[in-house]
């Protein structure tokens, strides 16, 4: 239809605009929970300190568990929920045995990505629950009909949404069933500052309310899905310094005011020099020097991206493991690389290419010459080179190790080409949990009252995190978080209630 891919890119230019503001109207922020005079230590409500998919998964799934009298209250220290769940845009894992998947598979990719660092039995808890995790999803009508695969990975297990950036898609549902339960309260603009725990039990959290007040707030749980530490520079200096000055894709609320918080109150940290840079981030023309950038999706090499240096040649296996692509970018010139789509990988990556055309973080060009010409590198050097890879393709394997082709090059066909670099993404260490989500001590014993999920827990990833493990890891564990904090809670119910001022 005339027009139409031009209207879908200004409308995903509206979504990831709206996302990155904070302008949607997906949630119900409630007055602050009126707290009488005395109230009971063990007040029925499960409180979750963040808004992210992981706090969303676990509010929902509190709901779910505690049945039509459930008592849950967010608290999200923004203006507006989501977190960097909104921005996420490659995809979520599922065991997906249609393409030749197999737990075993999904298991040793995910283990040997974290280079023996993973917890053997939360990486079984990721896997084992990573069909439930989707199915929740596709039953609460999110679109994961997409299939990809992504670096690191030995077969097809990423689904995406053919209806707009996946992180934006799932989100925006979530967060409207999330408004529409009366069970749930969404407080935003409440910083949580500590987590109250006279004795060994969380018993509920202190916070800063919207009008600069201190409040205190009692419950029989609290889950912490407060994301990890991307975006502090202090944080990043003390664990992970050499890491430290490179670019961000984290929003600036990731600062991991959740890690402090659980060490405080009993519970242990682990791997938290274990900070992974993704390998592209896009370079914006405008503003070269930006310490915030958008991510360049590893969507964009799962459906045929290559990279190339700056004489226009490939360097690397593009879909090898993310912390392996970062060496050999690192390893350019100004740690910078091009990242080039040809017309069928262009077509499968969807309407949202649109989005990073408008803002002119790709450019498109009718010809390779073209494409060759922007870059600055030997026309015939970049020709040679799509000719060769194609050549690969066809035999099923290149010099770098490459073996999965998921698109050949059009040499005769428009081509889209970004400047690339690597940027800080995640962090994979943070509290130690269990596989039901309890927050451990340094003895591997649940500290009681607390639980963990999402970017805030560590132990699931290891050294090095693969694509699509994240929106993932959120949905199997914040569930479970939620879901055993409502449980926590009807056990408290049980026993006889003190009452405090």
């Amino acid at each position: 239809m005339p027009g139409g891919l031009g209207m879908q890119a200004r409308l995903l230019a509206v979504i990831f605009c709206l996302a990155a503001l904070g302008l949607y109207t997906a949630f119900r922020s409630l007055p602050a929970p009126t707290m009488p005079g005395h109230v009971a230590r063990h007040a029925p409500r499960i409180i979750v300190v963040g808004s992210g998919l992981a706090g969303t998964a676990a509010a929902l799934a509190a709901a779910e568990a505690g049945g039509p009298q459930a008592q849950v209250v967010v608290l999200e220290k923004e203006a507006r929920p989501g977190g960097n769940s909104m921005k996420a845009s490659s995809g979520i894992n599922a065991l997906t045995p249609q393409s030749g998947d197999s737990a075993e598979a999904f298991r040793e990719d995910t283990v040997k990505s974290g280079g023996g660092l993973s917890s053997p039995e939360l990486v079984n808890t990721l896997v084992g629950d990573s069909q439930a995790a989707t199915s929740w999803l596709q039953s609460r009508g999110i679109d994961l009909a997409g299939l990809v695969q992504l670096g690191g990975h030995s077969r097809k297990r990423t689904h995406t949404s053919s209806r707009g950036p996946v992180g934006f898609s799932i989100m925006k549902a979530l967060l409207d069933q999330q408004a529409a339960d009366e069970r749930i309260q969404v407080m935003t603009g409440t910083k949580v500052d500590s987590l109250i725990h006279e004795g060994a039990r969380v018993e509920g959290v202190t916070y800063t309310a919207a009008d600069g007040s201190r409040q205190r707030l009692l419950g029989s749980a609290v889950v912490l899905a407060t994301g990890g530490f991307g975006a502090s520079t202090q944080l990043l200096q003390k664990y992970a310094p050499q890491v430290a000055d490179l670019p961000t894709t984290n929003g600036p609320w990731a600062q991991g005011e959740g890690l402090a918080m659980a060490e405080q109150a009993g519970a242990t940290l682990m791997q938290l020099d274990q900070v992974q840079v993704h390998p592209t981030g896009f370079v914006d023309p405008a503003d070269p020097s930006s310490g915030t950038k958008f991510l360049a999706p590893e969507k964009l090499r799962g459906v045929g991206g290559i990279l190339l240096n700056r004489e226009g040649r490939r360097f690397v296996d593009e879909l090898s493991t993310r912390n392996r692509v970062t060496k050999n970018i690192t390893a350019q010139p100004q740690s910078q690389a091009w990242l080039l789509l040809g017309s069928s990988a262009a077509a499968q990556f969807g309407p949202a290419l649109g989005f990073y055309l408008s803002k002119g973080l790709f450019t498109k060009h009718d010809s390779l010459a073209a494409a060759a010409a922007h870059m600055g590198a030997p026309a015939e050097v970049l020709a040679a080179e799509v000719e060769a890879y194609n050549a690969a393709a066809a035999a099923g394997g290149d010099q770098f190790g490459k073996s999965v082709f998921p698109a050949a090059i059009e040499p005769g066909e428009p081509v889209h080409v970004a400047l690339i670099t690597p940027v800080v993404h995640y962090t994979m260490g943070g509290v130690a949990i269990s596989p039901e989500a309890q927050a451990l001590d340094a003895n591997g014993v649940p500290v009681p009252g607390l639980f963990a999920a999402g970017e805030v827990a560590g132990g699931v990833h290891g050294a090095n995190r693969l694509g699509g493990n994240s929106l993932l890891e959120c949905v199997v564990f914040g569930r479970r978080a939620g879901a055993n904090a409502a449980a926590f809670a009807q056990d408290l119910a049980h026993e006889p209630a003190e009452y405090v001022a």
